[in-house]
């Protein structure tokens, strides 16, 4: 247990977090075991990996009943420290609904697939999700483990990956279309994701804040016809209108329960000897929202492909999807009519759903393509003084990011995703 690796050490550990809390799970997930010799929680990812809640790696060293020893890890998952951030997150809802897709709607949507005759695992095992106090906390098992890792989300994922990827997040759509027409409607709390309506003025504030440092750092792009991205540039009465249309849907449109937050690192793979994908599973459900997969999405293929394919692909990888959502619906026996590609594509272009290429393209990509940073957290971003502007201007001058936007930010303008003056 000496060698055991803490990628940040600046992570305080909740004091809760014993060796008792785990006797129940090891009861059930390892039988043999009669005592726990010693015990060390840290860090599970290095900063700027997670900005919503803490994410640990504990470490077990068991002795079992025939005296033999065994070393076991978990990954447990609580909220932010009160000064972190959790009071906004809290209010946000997002653990609440992790607790309800962990203890009830990813263990239907598996079980839909094993009653078609297929094994379709979405999601790692979850030894415990419960509310604790204020905390809700879930413990699953360390899939680094069977040698599941992430790509370099500054890198991006390769074709073979988003193939990979895409296929899962159809799986994941299918499912969930399935379940609802057969159960009903999600509870109340599925129609809002990353927006929540009592939170938009907060949106509006968090623009406000960033604009400058963004408008700042645009105008040394080196973009061509710099002006005419400058002039189209967001207020934040129209960021907030763009933010409030996210709160709509049409419900004629092919609807299913989007992931929310789907980009690469909430996705694992591991791999055969010849480095072929063998497996590829998605984790960190707290944003699901009921809505068009235009969302999953425009927010996925920005965030998560790599540079080189991100644009020239793009249309691509909305067909590879579309192929096996419909392969998955017809294996689930969905009774509705089939979503058409053509209605895929036109759905990716209605302003309810572009919300997630401004987000992700505005306030997430410029944190996914900021290396580690002991300063790269959710109170850095939003602080307003000056620590907070110079931050900002880092990530919005950051090489890495300005050479995704050097094609990202044309496209989406030329195809009228960055027209604001359409949400007047």
């Amino acid at each position: 247990m000496d060698q055991i690796k803490n990628p940040n050490e600046h992570l305080v550990i909740p004091k809760w977090i014993t060796q008792e809390y785990f006797e129940q799970i090891l009861q059930k997930d390892e039988p043999e075991y009669a005592k726990i010799l010693s015990f060390k929680p840290v860090a599970a990812i290095p900063p700027g990996e997670n900005f919503t809640s803490i994410m640990l790696r504990v470490h077990l060293e068991l002795q079992l009943k025939d005296g033999s020893t065994k070393l076991k890890t978990y990954i447990l998952k609580t909220e932010l420290a009160e000064d972190r951030g959790a009071k906004e997150i809290r209010e946000g809802g997002i653990f609440n609904k992790e607790l309800q897709m962990y203890q009830t709607f990813l263990p239907a949507f598996e079980a839909l697939y094993k009653a078609a005759g297929e094994d379709i695992p979405l999601a790692p095992k979850c030894w415990r999700a419960e509310q604790r106090g204020d905390n809700i906390n879930f413990v699953y098992e360390d899939l680094a483990v069977k040698r599941f890792k992430n790509v370099d989300r500054i890198r991006g994922l390769d074709l073979p990956h988003m193939q990979r990827a895409l296929h899962k997040l159809a799986e994941f759509h299918a499912a969930a279309s399935v379940y609802v027409e057969q159960e009903g409607p999600l509870p109340a709390e599925f129609n809002e994701g990353f927006i929540v309506k009592k939170q938009l003025a907060l949106q509006e504030h968090g623009w406000a804040v960033k604009s400058e440092a963004f408008l700042k750092a645009m105008a040394d792009w080196g973009l061509e016809d710099q002006e005419k991205y400058t002039n189209s540039f967001p207020t934040a009465k129209q960021y907030g209108k763009v933010c409030a249309s996210n709160l709509t849907g049409d419900p004629l449109d092919f609807n299913t329960l989007t992931h929310g937050d789907f980009w690469s690192s909430n996705l694992m793979s591991n791999y055969l000897e010849n480095n072929q994908i063998d497996e590829l599973i998605m984790v960190d459900f707290q944003l699901c929202k009921w809505g068009s997969p235009a969302q999953d999405l425009l927010f996925f293929i920005t965030l998560s492909a790599a540079n080189d394919i991100k644009v020239k692909k793009f249309d691509y990888f909305i067909r590879i999807y579309w192929e096996r959502l419909v392969e998955c619906l017809k294996l689930l026996k969905y009774q509705k009519k089939l979503p058409t590609l053509r209605d895929l594509q036109t759905s990716l272009y209605k302003k309810h759903n572009t919300f997630y290429a401004v987000m992700a393209v505005f306030n997430h990509l410029p944190l996914i393509k900021f290396p580690t940073d002991k300063d790269s957290n959710l109170h850095n971003v939003m602080r307003e003084d000056e620590v907070g502007h110079k931050f900002r201007l880092r990530l919005f001058s950051n090489p890495t990011y300005v050479e995704a936007m050097k094609d990202l930010y044309p496209f989406f303008y030329n195809r009228g995703i960055f027209n604001f003056n359409d949400f007047y």
